[in-house]
């Protein structure tokens, strides 16, 4: 388990990361390309109902801070909101909406199965410089950051492929 000092220096790390990247100078997106990209996401359960023993049907919301990556311009200087619901024993569903400096935005679908780290998303709904976007990629929790309950925070991992017309 990663003590609270290794924890801060690592979300640090990704700070300077994100500064450095929105200091960086503008580079055109390719209309296509690869999906590799790092995250922090900081969440909150919104609402839990019971239903049996530790089953629950729940939503909760998250933030995705997107760290570096000079292979994958798409996932540069972008932030994401994001909300989930599901059935604790069954399959979650959710979407992120993803915005630049600019105000452009584009739609992020996933699933995954209950208490699992790992999950399929797509991508689509784009406006401005994402619009006709279409993607698919796979994602994946690296490493749980210590969080209060009710809350979660993580590392995590997207990698697949986008095409935008």
């Amino acid at each position: 388990m990663m003590n609270n000092s290794n924890a801060g220096s690592l979300i640090a790390m990704l700070i300077a990361d994100l500064v450095w990247v929105s200091s960086a100078s503008a580079q055109a997106l390719p209309k296509q390309g690869n999906i590799e990209a790092t995250y922090t996401a900081a969440g909150a359960d919104v609402r839990n109902i019971s239903v049996s023993g530790d089953d629950a049907v729940y939503l909760f919301e998250t933030t995705l801070l997107m760290a570096s990556n000079n292979n994958s311009p798409l996932m540069r200087n972008v932030t994401a909101r994001c909300v989930e619901a599901g059935f604790s024993a069954g399959t979650a569903t959710g979407y992120c909406v993803y915005s630049d400096k600019d105000g452009d935005k584009f739609i992020e679908a996933f699933t995954y199965q209950g208490g699992s780290t790992t999950g399929k998303g797509t991508l689509g709904s784009g406006t401005g410089k994402y619009k006709g976007i279409e993607g698919h990629f796979d994602w994946q929790q690296v490493l749980a950051l210590p969080s209060d309950k009710g809350t979660y925070n993580y590392i995590g991992k997207k990698t697949g492929s986008y095409r935008i017309p």
